[in-house]
């Protein structure tokens, strides 16, 4: 049985976020090596902030320079094979080109399919852009859609208002058929043959498939129930079972239990390279889209907080506002801030910031001391917290950091007060 503090350092040493950043800029290799253990960044067009695959190496790796990671995943004349690609894993995501035949055998994305069109001219759209995209440079979907002189049909579907050649390469990327060259400045997805991406043919069996992303996902997550494991790239839980059941015998994951809520215990497995630090020391503001925090039923049991992204929720129902990151402090999630990047203004401003006290989910972790513990711990944490978002500031380009007059929350007025004292950015 694992008690609440060793979970929490396990999982924060699997995911690289247990210790303070090394001062300086990360190399390649240190970029590699930490991508090589996620296993997977989510991609998100929401960019309110900066987009969201930038950030969780931040957190992890402080001020690096984004041109490396879209190195990794950009297809060139200088690198036609890049060793990561987009996919769709735990939603649209980065992920190691490894990953991608595993990912396809798994994945069943129907949403996005174009099965519903017209069986002729969906076929013969199929051979148009594959003989295309062989013959081209990586396109989009509007060079594809300019390329063949098709504009019309667009049809509402989901949310999104795609033409039908927009659906058909969609339909053609979630099949395999088709891969992504990484995005252009617009966020625009630039599509190849499959071929361009990973030479290597062939799709593994599911079972197959199933065992290589459960594994990726067990390192990476150091200790997880078989649902934490399922949500890592999306498979059933069904399948997670099956399969950690099988790593199990191999040597690869043994049986544990963890604290849950409520007082209760829960069966999960631990992968066999986990580490459980004395202590862990990190700090970082972590973003919505962090792997760490890819399962909220996880974040509310081990780390006592529940968890909930604004922008998916109507604004009377916003309890944490739009777009705010939980902070890191040592071994625990201590505080959410609502942020926004002001590019106009260049200006890091904070729209909310709350404390969060694990004590108020019922029978979640507990805090570690009583009411006057409590009161001193809020003066380090914001602190540490203003110094986060000065260094947050600094990588985004932006030149200072605004506490709003209308912040919402219960951390503004101190928070305010510390980013005074500290020096400037």
């Amino acid at each position: 049985m694992l008690g609440y503090s060793e979970a929490r350092r396990t999982a924060l040493a699997a995911q690289l976020i247990h210790r303070r950043r090394r001062p300086g800029p990360p190399g390649a290799r240190r970029i590699r090596s930490t991508l090589d253990r996620l296993g997977v960044l989510q991609v998100d067009s929401v960019n309110i902030l900066t987009r969201a695959h930038y950030v969780p190496l931040f957190s992890r790796l402080g001020t690096y320079d984004p041109a490396l990671l879209d190195r990794l995943s950009h297809r060139s004349s200088h690198q036609r094979h890049p060793p990561w690609t987009e996919y769709w894993a735990h939603e649209a995501s980065l992920v190691p080109v490894r990953l991608r035949p595993a990912l396809v055998a798994v994945q069943r994305r129907t949403w996005m399919t174009a099965t519903d069109l017209d069986a002729p001219l969906r076929d013969e759209l199929t051979q148009q852009i594959l003989a295309l995209l062989s013959a081209s440079r990586p396109l989009t979907a509007r060079q594809v859609e300019d390329r063949l002189g098709h504009h019309g049909g667009h049809q509402g579907h989901w949310g999104w208002n795609w033409s039908v050649v927009k659906r058909v390469l969609e339909d053609l990327f979630a099949s395999g058929q088709i891969a992504s060259a990484g995005r252009n400045p617009h966020f625009e997805r630039r599509f190849v043959p499959a071929s361009a991406i990973d030479p290597a043919e062939g799709v593994p069996d599911r079972h197959a498939a199933t065992l290589e992303l459960v594994h990726t996902a067990a390192r990476a997550l150091g200790v997880a129930t078989e649902a934490s494991l399922a949500d890592y790239y999306r498979i059933t839980v069904m399948a997670a079972r099956a399969a950690a059941v099988q790593l199990h015998h191999e040597g690869v994951l043994e049986p544990v239990r963890l604290p849950g809520l409520r007082g209760t215990t829960v069966a999960a497995w631990r992968h066999a390279e986990a580490v459980t630090p004395r202590t862990a020391t990190g700090r970082a503001l972590v973003s919505p889209f962090d792997p760490l925090v890819f399962h909220r039923s996880r974040v509310e049991a081990m780390f006592g907080v529940r968890y909930r992204l604004g922008i998916y929720t109507p604004a009377p129902k916003r309890t944490r506002g739009y777009y705010s990151l939980l902070f890191l402090l040592g071994e625990r999630l201590v505080a959410q801030v609502d942020l926004k990047a002001d590019r106009d203004g260049k200006v890091l401003l904070v729209r909310g910031a709350w404390s969060e006290d694990p004590a108020a989910v019922p029978g979640g972790p507990g805090t570690v001391g009583g009411a006057g513990s409590r009161a001193a711990g809020v003066g380090q944490v914001v602190v540490e917290l203003a110094a986060e978002l000065g260094e947050l500031a600094g990588w985004l380009g932006l030149g200072d950091v605004a506490v709003a007059g209308n912040a919402d929350g219960d951390l503004p007025a101190e928070l305010r007060r510390a980013w005074r004292k500290l020096p400037e950015i």
